[in-house]
């Protein structure tokens, strides 16, 4: 009898799919004429989706949702699920309770489409429900994401017993597979939690790759157990020039006051510092996976490592930190103690990150020590080493080489083009003022990320000329067809040298975020539509308590 009920609930569900799709499509059919949104122009219905989809197509009607509309799970995308039903829980006055009658409409259901792209999703909203379509949970994750922005728009900050969305059929796939963001977690700190929060924000614009700078001379911010001495005393520092800086302009202004949870005494000094424990960094990684974001670790060499040297003396040329001409003293390549540590922490650091990427850095290496130094003249003459760049590359080529080993390829900036390098790197190009290191680095047969800093660099200062810079800028009108053939995506990047707190974090990015995600996303943007859209956001961070700038609409 129970096998018997069984069949008959399993053939009550596939015919109530079936009639479910069949209508979805007749609706699709039998509508009036759709007014399109594509890559061009904004219509009448409007719609508030950042990034802008790739097709809209608006239908006649508006289908009305409340408490009772029936979510149908898919265990594949589990986590789509999680942010339909808690938009429902945010939108509506007495919460979303469901209805367990999967034959009752309206409904929301998932569907697998192996047809479409690994990130790409379909919306249909009718007067049957909606039906989300998508090849991958990423893709599912992603359509409730755009979901989820227009529940926003329709309740405008208000919980409602019920709220209507227009019918339509949004197409969408994303413009480039790198779409990244990065934080300087060095300069100045920020909690796990703070984090946590970010990544919230990450995926709700679909941003798929996080960066952490995790060292630099500032700071050591990530547990090495072999070498414990990298956050017992590189993760601290006396206040240093942008402390002063921050210190001074916190006078008029509490945003750049130092968080004083990261402020102790140590040896008898105050010192600012702080570092995340391996099981904080499996925690983020964690809860970026949950959100469809790959966490990419940055430990950067061999420069930027006084943090590192101040701990371990014996890691440069000098035995000791400095500074030189402009950058700190870098480790010494030419040693095979320090080859030997910087093995060590990859190893940690590749067994604690997932990801198939390490940043190793390699920018500003401030090399004069290493022609100072009698082991760094025998190498440079045993391996027939062309000048200080020649040991740079020898350095590079070694570090490469043992995380390839390990299954992993290897990131650096674009400083490295200088040099001869191998085509398997992935370059990060920021120096603009460089303009034909992307041409190089193509030639070379190198894959780029582009993040120029006059336009990408989010700590810079945040204007609505800087904004719409960011929304407008298009590497077609910079760059020839090779360059663009090895363009993998763009990426925001926070240096936090003047950036001590939540508040001036947030300032700075918010909304520049929606921007960069648009441009990483949407193959052809349109400003005024997307000021237009930006007008929910800037609401809906408002209800959040997000300290974000708010810019000029108005202008042109």
């Amino acid at each position: 009898m129970l096998a018997d009920l069984n069949m008959k609930n399993l053939r009550g569900h596939l015919f109530s799919f079936k009639l479910f799709l069949t209508l979805s499509f007749l609706v699709i059919q039998l509508s009036c004429k759709p007014v399109i949104e594509n890559q061009q122009q904004t219509t009448s219905p409007s719609h508030p989706i950042i990034p802008l989809p790739k097709d809209i197509e608006f239908h006649s009607g508006y289908l009305e949702i409340d408490r009772t509309i029936n979510l149908i799970k898919n265990e594949s995308f589990h986590s789509a699920d999680r942010i339909i039903e808690e938009s429902l829980n945010q939108a509506l006055t007495d919460g979303f309770i469901g209805n367990s009658d999967t034959s009752v409409n309206p409904k929301i259901i998932f569907i697998t489409d192996e047809g479409l792209k690994h990130e790409s999703y379909r919306i249909l909203i009718s007067k049957e429900g909606i039906a989300i379509s998508a090849g991958s949970p990423a893709g599912a994750f992603y359509a409730s994401q755009s979901l989820r922005q227009m529940i926003w728009d329709a309740i405008a900050g208000q919980k409602q017993k019920s709220f209507k969305l227009s019918y339509l059929l949004i197409n969408d796939t994303p413009r480039y597979t790198w779409r990244g963001f990065h934080i300087d977690l060095s300069r100045h700190f920020f909690t796990k939690e703070y984090i946590l929060k970010t990544i919230d924000w990450l995926a709700l614009y679909k941003i798929n790759k996080l960066q952490l700078h995790l060292t630099d001379d500032q700071g050591w911010r990530v547990e090495i157990d072999q070498f414990p001495l990298l956050t017992e005393t590189g993760a601290w520092r006396t206040f240093d020039h942008y402390d002063s800086i921050c210190m001074m302009k916190a006078k008029s202004d509490s945003r750049y006051e130092l968080d004083s949870r990261f402020i102790k005494t140590l040896n008898g000094k105050t010192v600012y510092g702080g570092y995340y424990t391996k099981q904080d960094i499996r925690d983020i990684i964690n809860y970026a996976t949950d959100n469809f974001i790959d966490v990419i670790p940055e430990i950067d060499m061999p420069g930027h490592m006084s943090a590192a040297i101040s701990a371990y003396p014996y890691l440069s040329c000098t035995g000791a930190s400095g500074w030189g001409k402009e950058f700190s003293y870098p480790v010494c390549p030419c040693k095979d103690e320090t080859m030997n540590f910087c093995y060590n922490v990859l190893d940690e650091i590749t067994g604690l990150f997932p990801d198939s990427l390490v940043h190793i850095g390699c920018d500003e290496v401030e090399k004069d020590t290493w022609y100072a130094s009698p082991d760094c003249q025998n190498l440079m003459n045993t391996n027939s080493l062309a000048g200080l760049n020649g040991i740079q590359n020898y350095f590079i080529d070694r570090i490469r080489k043992y995380l390839e080993g390990k299954g992993k390829t290897t990131v650096a900036w674009d400083d490295v083009i200088d040099g001869k390098i191998d085509d398997k790197l992935i370059l990060m190009y920021w120096r603009d003022w460089i303009s034909d290191s992307p041409e190089r680095a193509a030639a070379n047969g190198n894959h780029l990320i582009l993040a120029p800093w006059t336009t990408f660099y989010l700590s810079s200062e945040h204007t609505d000329a800087s904004l719409k810079k960011l929304y407008e800028f298009d590497p077609s009108s910079l760059y020839s067809a090779n360059v663009l053939a090895k363009v993998i995506g763009v990426q925001g990047c926070v240096w936090t040298e003047e950036i001590p707190s939540e508040k001036m974090f947030e300032y700075l990015v918010y909304p520049r975020l929606q921007a960069l995600a648009e441009n990483a996303w949407s193959a052809a943007r349109d400003w005024s539509s997307f000021k237009q859209r930006l007008k929910t956001h800037l609401q809906y961070m408002s209800t959040m308590h997000l300290n974000y700038r708010e810019p000029n609409l108005g202008y042109n």
